[in-house]
């Protein structure tokens, strides 16, 4: 329990923070992660370890990270043609203004790409220690969710004082920046804070009288779930209200479809659904609809501008199609191809889709996109089959979580705040967690399968 703390406390140290956006905040929390990831897995090999990821993800997990660095690396100016023949012109039109040599890193802005590389590492290494304790916490799971959704509440709360406060700036941000990665934040905590009252009630064993302390708890969560979703929508985040009600959406339709008739199956969805609009018309206030109702703009750029942007993304992707123009890269590769609003700087594609292809390239963009999809699968396979009540429910959750964000980046760049980032990790390393159980004294063993007699290792919640 010592490591979570720890690692919470480091995770409420990067949102509070800005969302860990400043490089010299976020260092902090690299170190941190470090020096808890050596602790642990010196200071616990004699526990044995939970199973290891699947081959493919363990191969991905390895090679992403190593993929960033590989884009740092100088290569033969050769090699640089064939491989990147974009970026081997780049290089030729600067041999002017560099040393003598004919050798070049395949990504443009080679200092951060090594910062972004770095950052990577961290997230590898807190999505396994997070893993860990997930499988190691697998007769009470939910623990592993309750302080990133007490940071999210804390944050709501603060973003609904600002909204109402005489110095409002006429939405709620929190401590963030930018209202929509504010938006990103609580849309991924939601899920959890609706879903955990279900598994408190579900979890009495009296059909017709249930004790009082799980229906005050239950009451609290919802009471949470109410200040995260109205923090959501005083953001006056337009992608972040509708990420979060498709959130909604998908739990809804999961929960009410799973082993069902095909008709009750369309049925249920059919129910989630006009619940889900009813929400939409219903829900938010004058401010919010009045955004919705000003498509054409947003703080910094306008809808139309936003298109322009990921037109001439799709123009750096095809440049660098391959390996990618080097993750952290693409402002400065976008230069040579924007044609549009020349009085405003483009740091990032407003679709993190978009930018991570450009940057990656196909090579890289498949590694991550291995990552999250195994991620979803382990989410949803856990709210289907997860058996115990509290299991099926944190899979609802955590499936609800990552549709939320990966619909939000269609329009958005939340993985490119580390925080956010870090919280879709922790999220990945709870659906990671959900598949597999344990008994003292017995092995690890996928959820749902008969109990291995044979004794291994004697694995202690710590």
């Amino acid at each position: 329990m010592i490591y979570l703390l720890a690692f919470s406390v480091a995770f409420g140290y990067a949102v509070f923070q800005k969302g860990g956006v400043w490089p010299q905040d976020w260092n902090w929390f690299l170190l941190v992660v470090g020096l808890l990831s050596a602790a642990y897995w010196i200071g616990t090999r004699w526990l044995g370890s939970a199973p290891r990821p699947a081959g493919w993800v363990r191969w991905a997990l390895v090679l992403l990270p190593c993929y960033a660095f590989f884009q740092v690396a100088p290569l033969p100016l050769g090699v640089l043609r064939v491989v990147s023949p974009a970026r081997a012109e780049l290089h030729q039109g600067l041999a002017g203004t560099l040393p003598a040599g004919g050798w070049a890193p395949l990504s443009v802005f080679p200092g951060a790409t090594l910062e972004h590389a770095v950052r990577l590492v961290g997230f590898v290494a807190a999505f396994l220690l997070l893993r860990e304790l997930a499988c190691r916490f697998s007769e009470r799971p939910w623990r592993l969710a309750y302080p990133f959704v007490a940071v999210a509440v804390l944050e709501a709360v603060l973003g609904l004082v600002q909204y109402y406060s005489e110095a409002s700036e006429g939405h709620a941000h929190g401590t963030y920046v930018n209202r929509n990665h504010f938006a990103g934040l609580l849309e991924m905590a939601l899920p959890f804070a609706v879903m955990y009252p279900v598994a408190v009630l579900r979890g009495t064993h009296s059909r017709y009288s249930a004790p009082a302390r799980p229906a005050l708890v239950a009451c609290a969560w919802l009471a949470v779930a109410a200040a995260i979703l109205l923090g959501i929508i005083h953001s006056l985040s337009r992608m972040g209200f509708i990420a979060a009600l498709a959130s909604l959406f998908v739990m809804g339709a999961l929960a009410l479809g799973a082993g069902r008739r095909a008709w009750r199956r369309w049925l249920a969805v059919g129910l989630a659904g006009a619940l889900v609009l009813f929400a939409f018309i219903f829900l938010p206030p004058n401010d919010l609809i009045a955004r919705f109702g000003e498509l054409a703009a947003t703080e910094e750029l306008s809808g139309d501008t936003r298109v322009q942007i990921w037109r001439e993304a799709v123009r750096v992707i095809a440049a660098f199609p391959v390996f990618g123009c080097g993750l952290g890269g693409f402002q400065s590769a976008f230069y040579r191809y924007k044609q549009m609003a020349p009085q405003l700087t483009i740091d990032f594609a407003h679709n993190d889709y978009l930018q991570l292809l450009a940057e990656l390239g196909l090579v890289g963009f498949a590694l991550l996109a291995a990552l999250v999809v195994a991620a979803l699968w382990a989410a949803v396979r856990g709210a289907v089959k997860g058996g115990r009540p509290e299991v099926s429910a944190l899979g609802l959750a955590a499936t609800g979580a990552l549709a939320a964000i990966l619909l939000h980046s269609l329009v958005d760049f939340n993985l490119y705040v580390p925080a956010n980032a870090l919280q879709l990790t922790w999220i990945a390393a709870i659906s990671a967690g959900l598949g597999f159980t344990r008994a003292p004294g017995a092995a690890w063993r996928p959820a749902g399968t008969p109990q291995v007699l044979e004794a291994k290792f004697f694995v202690a919640e710590s």
